[in-house]
């Protein structure tokens, strides 16, 4: 039962936080991490499950939980900083086309063919040119991506083409705003590597006390991995060094926009 349940919350845990638009956004490789996570995990509960006892189990699923969910973070961070300079640049490539009189979709095929081609951003703008290339709708294909970025291009190629406002002051405008905000996350990701370096060491700090138990003669180690209330000790202090290092991540994060 214990297994079970440990099991549960952690794809519970894996599974969770994938932002307001993942139920709409297509199966990308990122689905296949996941699934193979899961099953890392399973593996790892049952070696832990036949080897320890079950607090020394749950203890382990908490950390490789919470590891798992940390680079998952980090890995999704980059890629959103990546994802915004790409298309910063693909938004630069089409205003320059677009002041030497080139249409819209042309100036898409420049971009597209001189840019780094990325799994998500790529075939979205790469369906809207050609959509419009055919007489279809190029701005409805981005309003509907998953992305907010191209959401807003679309917007606003669709307000050009509907209030007749030149594209290339709207592209310019949005570009702006991308750099910019490129360049607030930056320093602030600069000034707070203090806080996440400190963030770090505390939720270490546990290691040091046991490495000094260990020191003076006694054996904190045993007494954690021995079940009973030694066990007991080991799940509450995993499970709230996790839960403090999460929301400390949580707070810098949100304060670090990307």
């Amino acid at each position: 039962m214990v297994y079970v349940l440990g099991l549960l919350s952690a794809a519970v845990l894996i599974s969770g936080s994938r932002g307001p638009g993942a139920r709409t956004r297509p199966p990308t490789p990122g689905n296949g991490v996941h699934l193979f996570a899961l099953i890392a995990l399973f593996c790892l509960a049952t070696v832990l499950f036949i080897v320890v006892d079950a607090y020394t189990m749950i203890a382990g699923i908490i950390i490789a939980t919470t590891l798992f969910w940390y680079l998952r973070q980090t890995h999704a961070a980059a890629q959103r900083t990546k994802q915004s300079l790409q298309l910063a640049s693909f938004l630069s490539l089409c205003a320059g086309n677009l002041r030497a009189g080139v249409t819209m979709v042309d100036a898409m095929d420049y971009a597209l063919d001189n840019t780094t081609p990325d799994k998500l951003l790529s075939p979205t703008l790469q369906t809207a040119a050609r959509q419009a290339r055919s007489g279809g709708s190029g701005p409805r294909v981005l309003i509907d991506a998953s992305l907010p970025d191209l959401q807003r291009l679309g917007h606003l190629w669709e307000t050009s083409e509907r209030h007749g406002i030149p594209l290339v002051a709207l592209i310019d405008q949005m570009r702006s705003r991308i750099s910019s905000k490129q360049r607030h996350g930056e320093s602030t990701r600069a000034a707070l590597q203090g806080p996440q370096a400190t963030a770090v060491i505390l939720t270490v700090l546990p290691l040091a006390g046991l490495l000094m138990g260990t020191a003076m003669g006694a054996n904190p180690v045993g007494l954690l991995t021995g079940g009973g209330i030694g066990g007991l000790l080991l799940v509450i202090g995993v499970g709230l060094d996790a839960a403090g290092f999460v929301v400390t991540h949580k707070i810098l994060q949100s304060a670090s926009p990307s």
